[in-house]
């Protein structure tokens, strides 16, 4: 078993400080989030990127597609477009990466009502085209389920049913802070399809607080799903505004209790 943190939790640090971080207290495993105000900026230069592969790859890796401003879903066609793009070059840097997990973000509406079906069928262009572009690479494209909002696809049990078996080379990032009290049914329900997990804690109905804040318990439906045999990654994907403090040392204190308390369970 595997314990990985994201990249997210130390967003403000260029990406090879952050790695240096992780070397520090011993993870062998992480969840790489792109978005890194530092990696975004300098991706495309190839000596920068080139030297940040060759630090990655000293770490087993799970990769986060990018999301932010993005949405496969969106009514304009400028923004879907730019979502594929966008996954498709994820897609290649997680081969690069020699990572067998790529995590996406399912569409949602753009305003606060129920996805319409054409909301649903640009998701689904969207998934069949990367699909069809990971079938060769040795890569579990993975859906994230989503908190509980109204205009998002992929928060609800049968909806994610629905779109795993209309995709069945599709697989499921289980977020065990956005499915709640409802964990131990997705853990039931979708246990065979689930490749990848992210864990934090939820307070006061907000998600991705450390696990010793939690007020829902999170570790009973994750022992059930290691119960199933799960054997992957389970990342810690924790969010610094949940937190006192920000200083590297306390978020090193922050993580490494969480990971002793994940320890102790599995």
């Amino acid at each position: 078993m595997r314990i990985a943190t994201s990249t997210l939790f130390f967003w403000e640090y260029p990406i090879l400080k952050i790695l240096d971080i992780f070397k520090e207290i011993g993870l062998k495993c992480i969840e790489f989030f792109p978005e890194n105000p530092d990696f975004w900026d300098n991706r495309f230069n190839i000596d920068y990127l080139c030297e940040v592969i060759k630090e990655l790859k000293k770490f087993e890796i799970a990769v986060h597609n990018p999301h932010i401003e993005l949405n496969p879903s969106s009514l304009n066609p400028y923004v879907r477009e730019g979502t594929l793009k966008e996954t498709l070059w994820a897609i290649d840097l997680a081969n690069n990466l020699n990572s067998r997990i790529l995590t996406i973000h399912p569409g949602r509406r753009p305003v606060s009502r129920e996805p319409t079906e054409e909301e649903y069928e640009h998701f689904y262009r969207y998934l069949k085209n990367i699909l069809e572009y990971s079938k060769d690479k040795d890569l579990f494209i993975c859906m994230e389920n989503m908190p509980k909002k109204i205009y998002r696809i992929g928060w609800k049990v049968e909806d994610i049913d629905n779109i795993l078996k209309r995709f069945d080379n599709l697989y499921l990032t289980l977020d065990f802070a956005h499915a709640k009290n409802y964990a131990n049914i997705f853990v039931e329900k979708f246990n065979k399809k689930i490749k990848h997990v992210h864990i934090s804690g939820v307070k006061n109905g907000k998600d991705h607080y450390p696990l010793k804040y939690s007020e829902i318990d999170v570790l009973t439906p994750l022992k059930k799903l290691l119960d199933y045999g799960y054997r992957g990654i389970i990342t810690l994907e924790l969010d610094d505004r949940r937190i006192k403090e920000h200083s590297k040392e306390y978020k090193i204190k922050v993580l490494l209790e969480d990971i002793e308390l994940l320890e102790s369970i599995i």
